[in-house]
């Protein structure tokens, strides 16, 4: 029967468990902090030890007075006075001691051996008097010092293990119960038996029992309070120098992306995007693109062209291209950074940079001159070394130009105006081994010690250089031992070794010992009142909360009514639950404030009921008269007639211990409580009983019992008060600093996020792992690929000023919302912008392909449209067929989604009234597919680019294309027809590099739609 209604107690103490003492040990043993977190603790001890020895010499000095100024006779008292001067003398020496570290340092026992010497000398003192007074005055008198013993035992000794003041509480105790029953029965006519005073033996042990659990609940509670800050403190300093590693990353990452002038845009965006996300909101309302680009008038630009590059790309593995073009750009990097010049980007083996970009340099000219010869040295070291036909090609011109960042997805600094194109065509137009500069850039050039040769005839018949009356001149290459002989890094910067990480744990060792200095051990901190000497600042920055030096509350009121009503865990240390049932109400009891303070107040009111009925038992008249008459009548009066002053002093006492130490209380109410409970007693000893009060046992020979009843009363409020202040001090800390973690961790959260856009920004997703672990081996990343489709839109007559490069911003931020509906199995991926020319490529991560992603992610149109396509190329499957091809139809339904897109930019802008008429122009697209190399070249900032024959031809399908179709090679136009779409034979085009080759153009119709061939066409 009792098995069947038997229920377990199914609760979840996970997080009270949290809060167990001996987890938090685990837990700095575990952080290897124990150490440090001993040495806290010392100096925390250090911290009671002080204010002891204030408290105690302000008690006895007060206690002085007393006796000297109320005594009837004070000669009684001398003995008293001086005794009490030298003992407390004598316990400042010795404990002082604690507080010099040569002496206690490796030292630990001296802590033990003082502390040990300063209770007996209270104790002896106590005692002494006692016997004094007994033997020579034949007065009875009552300890002082025997609860205040223990008081100082379990809050003030610099003794940080629990068991050794317990051993010593539990000592003195036993030391006062002996000499009571010493004190009885050397009295000749009382006897040990009688149980008068043998109950007040048994009160005065209950009491000692009391006041010693009280102390040991008090020292648990404030072990668990300070270990628990300790290791906050710990955790929050680890993420403080992560968040600080993470920012720098951060910061490079996208300073390898954007230049610092116009990067904090980008990353507020970047940071408000992951927060907004982390907190689930989305805006219905179209966000603005941020567009950063700014007017440089004066600077130098230089384009850089590697020849023989394309026969490079078709002859070398790619093995071989990666670490060649990573050797020479790695280089041309650090040459760049040497010479103050900012290296825009490269577009396979074309590299071009700008001198005077970032900062103004009035030697932008020289500087971009001095780079290109470098280059030039560089590329005939590796020439020679690897026996490779290669050499450079540098076109240099100087002007101005608009420089910034467009799109919303893998965001690129460039730089567009009609100087730029100059120096591009420079370039093409130059010779190799041989710097092309305009009349321009010559100009800014003095005292040079170059020979100057006319330009080349190809740019005095150029068009574009004759329309725009350029002058050229060509510049012989001088090798430049300086730099090209310089060793160079050829890493990026977020790799690390193993001399890094070992570097990276003494730096955090050296902080975290800095901060455990810092961190701040009593509330008097707060004022600044007890520093030890020390002029650092208490915390780093200003982490410390502004706290209220009375009451210890917050000055935020937010922070104040957070920390209120937050759930108490260490309930269970003031009230003590025995059953299920009972749990469960402690566990909304901890948890709501209401509900603590009203059990809070229930516990005190019991009290005082307790209070009330045992001081309804006495009758003060009754007791005047009782005892009048024995004193008239020379009879010893019973005990039973009224309550025992001393016994219901320290009842009053434990009651303010109860008061104060209460957990999860605010602090205002427990001390407005305690003040009323002082006072309330106070008032009652004073008049209501102050005849029972006044005829009790003094504590000194004719020293007023109602002054040491009051004395010893307030005075214990005051050690429960600095208890509590001590106790909160460390709560309050506790809970800053949990908030603070909770921040930190928060705002590490928004920068690893960042870190994560930010490496896909520059690298696709699924290379960065990849990227990141070949990186930590100092290994380059270079991959190939079979089948990978390529493209290239390229947006026709387009002016590059101000407002055209606004609405190129807007186009290409649409551009980038259609790329993302490209993704998992159908991803395709945005390689880079330059110009007006839009590169993509799809198949570049076949393993994602395998694994299908997340299907609900990918638009049903384009899923039906490919699985269609699929179905073709499985039933047109030829020898020839190689895996993979629909990646060639993908891209062209990606192409083709961008056309569209162009089309509705184009409806908008024209049914706006502008003084100026708007429009996004017309588009050219050609796709090329084949063999594909990627990899991640760069030094300073890494690029990753793909290189090989697709990507070649996808690039001349552009240059050749018509605007408003799609123009692809003969292979990528079989592979589609294989896929159920027309293609158009435009005939036979010239290629440059290539020759003569038939091309063709995506069957599209007027709704720009594929034309799909007669055996395909598709129905619901």
């Amino acid at each position: 029967m009792f098995s069947r209604n038997w229920r377990p107690c199914e609760l979840d103490f996970s997080k009270e468990r949290l809060w167990q003492l001996s987890l938090l040990k685990r837990r700095c043993k575990e952080a290897d902090v124990e150490k440090e977190y001993i040495l806290y603790e010392k100096r925390i001890r250090s911290y009671s030890l002080w204010v002891f020895l204030v408290l105690h010499s302000v008690v006895i000095i007060v206690n002085i007075f007393l006796l000297l100024g109320t005594s009837e006779h004070p000669k009684m008292i001398y003995f008293d006075v001086v005794l009490y001067f030298l003992s407390t003398l004598w316990i400042v020496l010795v404990l002082s001691i604690n507080f010099k570290e040569e002496i206690v340092q490796n030292r630990s026992w001296v802590a033990y051996v003082t502390s040990v010497i300063a209770v007996m000398t209270l104790v002896t003192v106590d005692l002494t008097l006692n016997m004094y007074h007994y033997n020579k005055d034949d007065w009875t008198i009552t300890s002082t010092f025997d609860t205040y013993t223990l008081y100082m035992i379990y809050l003030f000794l610099p003794i940080s293990t629990l068991k050794v003041p317990t051993i010593l509480g539990i000592a003195v105790s036993i030391v006062y119960i002996t000499y009571y029953f010493f004190e009885l029965s050397r009295e000749g006519d009382y006897r040990v038996e009688e149980l008068d005073h043998f109950n007040n033996i048994v009160v005065n042990l209950i009491d000692y029992i009391s006041f010693n659990l009280l102390g040991i609940i008090f020292r648990i509670m404030s072990d668990i309070t300070i270990r628990s800050s300790f290791l906050d403190r710990h955790q929050y300093v680890l993420e403080d120098i992560a968040l600080v590693g993470a920012r720098k990353q951060e910061k490079m990452l996208l300073h390898s992306i954007l230049p610092p002038q116009i990067a904090q845009p980008f990353q507020d965006d970047i940071r408000s995007r992951v927060a907004i996300s982390k907190k689930r909101i989305y805006s219905q309302h179209t966000k603005e693109h941020i567009m950063a680009i700014q007017n440089h008038p004066d600077v130098t630009i230089l384009y850089a062209d590697v020849v023989n590059y394309t026969h490079l790309t078709t002859t070398l593995s790619v093995q071989e291209l990666v670490t060649l073009l990573h050797d020479l750009y790695a280089s041309f990097d650090y040459a760049a950074s040497h010479y103050r010049t900012q290296r825009i980007k490269f577009l396979g083996d074309c590299y071009y940079c700008v001198a005077g970009l970032s900062v103004v340099d009035p030697d932008h000219a020289k500087c971009c001159i001095n780079l290109g010869h470098c280059m030039i040295g560089h590329i005939r070291q590796i020439r020679r070394t690897r026996n490779l036909n290669i050499d450079m090609r540098i076109g240099i011109h100087s002007g101005s130009l608009l420089a910034g960042v467009i799109g919303s997805a893998k965001l690129q600094y460039d730089i567009w105006g009609e100087d730029v194109v100059i120096a591009n065509k420079l370039e093409s137009t130059g010779l190799p081994g041989h710097l092309h500069i305009s009349e321009r850039t010559l100009s800014m050039l003095s005292d040079h010690p170059y020979e100057i040769l006319p330009g080349t005839q190809v740019a005095r018949e150029d068009p574009l250089l004759i329309k725009s009356n350029i002058q050229t001149y060509l510049i012989a290459a001088i090798d430049n031992n300086a730099i090209t002989n310089l060793e160079m890094p050829t890493t990026f910067h977020i790799t690390k070794s193993a001399e890094d990480d070992k570097d990276r744990k003494d730096y955090v060792k050296q902080e975290l010992r800095k901060e455990f200095e810092l961190m701040p051990i009593g509330a008097f901190y707060e004022k600044k009142l007890f520093t030890f000497g020390s002029k650092k600042p208490l915390v780093r920055g200003t982490d410390r909360p502004m706290i209220g030096f009375l009451l210890l509350d917050f000055k935020d009121p937010r922070l104040e009514y957070n920390y209120i009503n937050q759930t108490d865990y260490m309930l269970k240390y003031s009230i003590l639950l025995s059953c299920c049932c009972l749990f469960f109400i402690a566990d909304e009891i901890q948890r709501n404030l209401i509900f603590r303070i009203c059990i809070y107040m229930i516990i005190i009111i019991m009290y005082f009921i307790v209070l009330i009925l045992l001081l309804m038992d006495c009758e003060p008249a009754e007791y005047i008269v009782l005892h009048t008459e024995s004193k008239l009548f020379g009879y010893e009066m019973g005990q039973n007639f009224c309550f025992h002053p001393w016994v219901l002093t320290k009842m009053i006492c434990l009651i303010m211990g109860v008061t104060l130490i209460f957990t999860g209380i605010p602090v205002m109410v427990k001390i407005v409580v305690s003040v009323m409970e002082t006072i309330t007693y106070l008032i009652i000893i004073n008049f209501q009983f102050d005849y029972l009060i006044h005829h009790s046992i003094p504590t000194n020979p004719f020293f007023a019992p109602e002054y040491a009843h009051g004395l010893f009363t307030v005075v214990t409020w005051f050690i429960y008060y600095y208890m509590e202040r001590q106790v909160e001090f460390n709560n309050k800390i506790n809970f800053n600093w949990r908030i603070e973690l909770l921040k930190k961790q928060e705002d590490a959260h928004i920068t690893n996020k960042s870190i994560t856009i930010l490496l896909h920004n520059i690298l696709p997703s699924h290379v960065v792992n990849v990227y990141l672990t070949l990186a930590e081996k100092h290994e380059l990343y270079y991959e190939s690929y079979s089948m990978v489709a390529v493209m290239f839109a390229t947006l026709k007559n387009f002016q590059m000023d101000m407002s055209q490069l606004r609405v190129l911003n807007e186009i290409i931020s649409e551009f980038d919302t259609v790329l993302s509906q490209y993704k998992n199995e159908f991803l395709v991926d945005k390689i880079k912008i330059v110009g007006c020319t839009y590169m993509a490529a799809c198949g570049l991560n076949v393993r994602h392909s395998i694994t299908g992603g997340n299907r609900k992610t990918v638009i049903k149109s384009l899923r039906r449209e490919v699985h269609r396509a699929q179905q073709s190329l499985a039933r047109n499957r030829t020898e020839s067929t190689l895996d993979n091809e629909e990646v060639v139809f993908i891209l062209s339904s990606f192409a083709l989604d961008l056309m569209r897109t162009l089309w509705i930019c184009n409806h908008v802008y024209s049914n706006i009234p502008l003084e100026k008429e708007m429009s996004a122009g017309d588009m050219s697209i050609g796709i090329s597919s084949g063999e594909v190399m990627a990899g991640v070249v760069g030094a300073s900032q890494v690029h990753y680019d793909i290189w090989g024959n697709a990507v070649n031809m996808a690039s001349r399908m552009d240059s050749t294309g018509v605007a408003g179709h799609i123009q692809v090679t003969e292979e990528s136009a079989m592979i589609l027809k294989r896929s159920g779409v027309e293609c158009d034979f435009r005939g036979m085009t010239y290629v440059k590099g290539r020759g003569i080759m038939p091309t063709y153009f995506v069957g599209i119709d007027k709704n720009l739609d594929f034309r799909h061939t007669p055996e395909e066409e598709y129905t619901e």
